[in-house]
């Protein structure tokens, strides 16, 4: 597992950063395409975040929802429909398996993807 992420605060505010870390990260089209996708919603709904991709492992960091920019500070809103994209993504997806943490005021996300 990932830990002791360094967040780059300007990475989290520019999703094609974001983008270009998943689609370099070496996975299946199928997984880099379904991430992609989650970034959007995540990207959509304001959050500030940052993902880390090592081996078959993804890490989703949500920091903070837009405008606030505090860290620790979600709206409820914005992360349920986060949230639903992930168990919809689960659920149609059998070699996914997502849990979360909360680290620091940080929400983890953490993506574990069966090769």
């Amino acid at each position: 597992m990932v830990d002791n992420v360094d967040i780059d605060i300007e990475q989290c505010r520019e999703n094609d950063k974001i983008k270009d870390i998943i689609s370099t990260s070496g996975l299946p089209i199928k997984h880099i395409k379904l991430l992609l996708r989650l970034s959007d919603t995540i990207y959509i709904n304001a959050i500030n975040y940052n993902v880390v991709v090592e081996d078959n492992q993804v890490v989703i960091l949500l920091i903070s929802s837009k405008p606030d920019n505090i860290t620790g500070v979600l709206h409820t809103y914005s992360l349920t429909n986060v949230l639903y994209k992930l168990r919809d993504m689960e659920k149609e997806h059998d070699d996914l398996k997502t849990h979360c943490e909360v680290d620091d005021n940080i929400l983890k996300i953490i993506i574990d993807i069966k090769p």
